[in-house]
Order: C-alpha cells, then sequence, then structure tokens
C-alpha cells in the first residue's frame, strides 16, 4: 500500500507515463542520499567514501551521514551539508554569469528565500570578487540561522535582509538577478520530512499556488530590465510549477530561457525550458526550476518613500582594517564586506539587518573581535592564533571556558586542525569565549570531521 495521499498519486498520474510515475514512487520511498558542498576557500578534499555530484563542481554524495555537530571543520565553514538537487540552482547561476554578464565587473543578486542558507552559500561561493548577494528571509528564527551559516561560510560577499518581496519591489529596479525558493507544498521532500506527507492536501496546494503568484509580481519591479529571475519549488504538481510561471510569463510578457548544462540530460521537461529533478533520474530531492528573463525596457517607477531606512556608511572601526574588506557602519556596529561596493546601493535595500560580517565591539579602546571575523576565509586577521587538541575543541563549541594557558594575552583567533572556528579572549589560565550563545553545541561529542587538509 502507498504511503503518499491518493489525491497527490492521481495528481502525478495526469502528469507522468505510468513508467515515469512508478519509478519516481519507488525512489521516493528509498533512503535519501546525503551530500556535502565543499567551500571553495577550502583547500582540503573528503576523507570518507564519497562519490562526486555532477552538477556541482564542490558537491559529493558520501556514504553515510555523519554527527555534522561533532565536525569542528562543519561548524569552521569547511563545507555546507547542501541536498543534492538544490546544487542545481548554483550551476544555474554560473550559466547565467557567464552566459549573459562574461564581462561584467559586479552583478547584483537576490536570494529572496533564502533561509537556512544552501542556496545563499553556494551562489556565494561561485560570484566574482565583484558581485554582491542580498540574502533575504522574513521569519526572524529563520533569519538568525541564514545570518550564522553566512558568517561560517565566511566569503563576506553577502548582506542579509529581512523584508517581504513587496518591500524590494517598491524600491524599483536594483537586481541582475534574482533567486525565488517559493515556498511551497513540499512534495518534492516527501521522503526527508514525514510530516509533509501527514500536511499535504489540494487546497493546501491552492494556497501555495495564490502565495507564490504574489510572491513574483511582488518582486518583479526589483529586477533590472532584461534581468533574469530564477524560480523553483521542491513539489511536483503542475499548479506551484509550470502553470504558475505561465500564467505569470503572459501576464508580464517575460521569456522563459532555456538552461545548459554538460549533464542536463537528466533534467525532465514537461515543457519547453522549464525543469524537473526527479529522484530516480536526478539523485536527491525533486526540484523544478526555470529561468525567467524580463523584456528590455520594461521598468516600473520605485516609490523610495515608503519606508524610511537607516544609512549605512562607510567607516573604519577603531582603526581595525582588513586588506580587501571594506568596513561599513550601521549604527553603532561595524561590518565588513569582501571588495568595494557603493554606499547608495546598500542604503536603498529594505531592512537591512547585517551588512556584511560583523567586526566586533570596541571598549575603551579595546577590540572585542565577533567570532564571525575569525572565520573570514583567505583574510588576514591582525590577531594571534591559538590552536586546540580535539577535546578543548568541543569545550570551544559547547560555549565553555577553555582551559589551556595561552603563550599570549587578549583576543586571539581559535583554530583546530587548520580551521579557524572564532574568537576568544585569551587570560592568564585558558580562553574566554566569545560564541554567540545561539552558536553553541548542545551534547557530547568526540571531534571528528569528514574533510581532512590536503
Amino acid at each position: 500500500m502507498s504511503v503518499f495521499p491518493s489525491a497527490f498519486i492521481q495528481e502525478l498520474s495526469q502528469i507522468f507515463d505510468s513508467n515515469t510515475l512508478s519509478k519516481l514512487l519507488e525512489s521516493l520511498q528509498e533512503p535519501q542520499p546525503t551530500s556535502v558542498r565543499l567551500n571553495p576557500f577550502y583547500r582540503g578534499k573528503i576523507n570518507v567514501p564519497h562519490e562526486k555530484i555532477k552538477q556541482s563542481d564542490l558537491g559529493y554524495f558520501i556514504s553515510e551521514r555523519p554527527v555534522f555537530t561533532a565536525d569542528p571543520a562543519f561548524h569552521a565553514g569547511a563545507y555546507y551539508p547542501q541536498e543534492a538537487n538544490s546544487m542545481w540552482i548554483g550551476s544555474v547561476f554560473s550559466f547565467l554569469r557567464t552566459s549573459y554578464y562574461p564581462s561584467a565587473e559586479r552583478v547584483v543578486v537576490l536570494d529572496l528565500c533564502a533561509a537556512p542558507g544552501g542556496k545563499t552559500t553556494d551562489l556565494s561561493s561561485r560570484m566574482k570578487p565583484g558581485d554582491l548577494l542580498v540574502s533575504n528571509e522574513v521569519i526572524s528564527s529563520r533569519n538568525s540561522i541564514l545570518f550564522e551559516n553566512v558568517c561560517k561560510w565566511g566569503i563576506a560577499n553577502t548582506v542579509i535582509t529581512k523584508a517581504d518581496a513587496q518591500r524590494f519591489g517598491e524600491n524599483g529596479p536594483n537586481f541582475d538577478l534574482i533567486f525565488c525558493d517559493a515556498p511551497c507544498s513540499g512534495e518534492g521532500m516527501f521522503r526527508k520530512d514525514s510530516t509533509a506527507i501527514s500536511e499535504w492536501s489540494n487546497e493546501n496546494v491552492e494556497l501555495c499556488t495564490q502565495r507564490q503568484q504574489r510572491i513574483l509580481f511582488d518582486v518583479w519591479n526589483a529586477l533590472n530590465p532584461g534581468g533574469f529571475l530564477v524560480y523553483s519549488t521542491c513539489t511536483f504538481n503542475r499548479s506551484e510549477n509550470e502553470t504558475n510561471i505561465l500564467k505569470f510569463c503572459k501576464e508580464t510578457g517575460a521569456e522563459l530561457i532555456p538552461f545548459e548544462h554538460p549533464h542536463s540530460e537528466v533534467l525532465f521537461q514537461l515543457e519547453p525550458n522549464m525543469y524537473r529533478c526527479l529522484p530516480h533520474l536526478s539523485p536527491g530531492e525533486g526540484l523544478f526550476f526555470c529561468i525567467i528573463r524580463k523584456p528590455e525596457g520594461v521598468c516600473q517607477a520605485g516609490n523610495k518613500e515608503t519606508s524610511p531606512r537607516k544609512k549605512h556608511t562607510k567607516k573604519k572601526s577603531a582603526g581595525i582594517e582588513i586588506p580587501g574588506f571594506q568596513v561599513i557602519q550601521k549604527g553603532e556596529d561595524s561590518y565588513v564586506l569582501r571588495g568595494q561596493h557603493e554606499k547608495l546601493l546598500i542604503d536603498n535595500l529594505p531592512n537591512v539587518i547585517h551588512p556584511g560580517i560583523p567586526v566586533g565591539p570596541v571598549f575603551s579602546g579595546k577590540w572585542k573581535p565577533h567570532p564571525a571575523i575569525g572565520l573570514l576565509k583567505d583574510a588576514e586577521i591582525p590577531l594571534p592564533v591559538v590552536t586546540l587538541d580535539d577535546d578543548l575543541v568541543m569545550l570551544y563549541l559547547k560555549r565553555e571556558f577553555v582551559p589551556q594557558k595561552p603563550n599570549v594575552q587578549g583576543p586571539v583567533i581559535v583554530e583546530w586542525n587548520g580551521h579557524r572556528l572564532g574568537t576568544a579572549n585569551a587570560v592568564k589560565n585558558g580562553l574566554n569565549n566569545l560564541l554567540p550563545m545561539e552558536w553553541r553545541v548542545r551534547g557530547n561529542f568526540h571531534a571528528h570531521s569528514i574533510v581532512e587538509d590536503n
């Protein structure tokens, strides 16, 4: 007997032939594969049995799912556990950047529904030095998780915002590329999340379809004429996918752009230029995506006065300088961004929460560096480094005092096996932990890792 709702199977039977449907349903009852994506700034390798993921230069299937919480390299941002088919979205960015903006010094990208950060960190990894990513999440708890993952990834080319899609549209066109991984009924995640099966209904599919339409029309004005909107869902029905997009393109005059990739033969198409990842063809979970191009010359006037926002200024913070990074001030807080970006661009974003990676406060002329500074990749941080062993590193990750007498006193970077993990304040008898409380590891684990330095 099928574990799936009969109405769901009936819907799929109207989309796929019997052979495809049978293979799809069978694959949805198989174990979920585990996949990770390496950070391009990490010069290491996977040290467990693994298999390359075709759509990602840095993606790998691994033989079994480890306890990621017990891996200091995970907390250091050496890799990110990401569902394999989601990595197709990163490949879409690389295709668009190479094919349509080959000589542009900068493209500005919006990841509209970004938490927990899988697609954001993938996009961040693929950007050129002058590019800027705006990563948005409207739900506060998820925005905090997004911020943590962006900090740990450590590339520092990302601004985090917390705004509804309509707020971006009201500001007029600011983005060359917009990625919209729309909230959906989650049919493609049935084997990953059993609650998605119990919560599924035709009524929920209709609600999701309406919500997706609203989001698309709300954010459309934020896209530059001639720019691209990449729409994706993790669901199978036509209503939230092909039907939704055909309706949107008809009403806006937008066109669908073909996606080119050396391994695109595994992508399934019901309609031209709209792509489905089916688990039995492209290993991973279910995914739909398409590339929508905005016609040239289509530009609605933005309403810049809808919501006054705090201005951010370029300012050096108490003499703290990191080569290759721009310092941006937000109120009393300082942040760094890789490269140089106009203040006006960041000022025009709605509800900026973190305009880069936080530097940390200065009290009485003394710098208390935020742990995110210690996680910056390929950066010259003017702090001494303290190395921890397997036992002490877990104390640090649990945000406890670390009883290792250092050779220095004051702010330090903490590392383990070559992985920078954050910052601490070295005192005579050990390290006072500076990790944020919400980043701490709960439980007792023995440190191990699925990656190692070359």
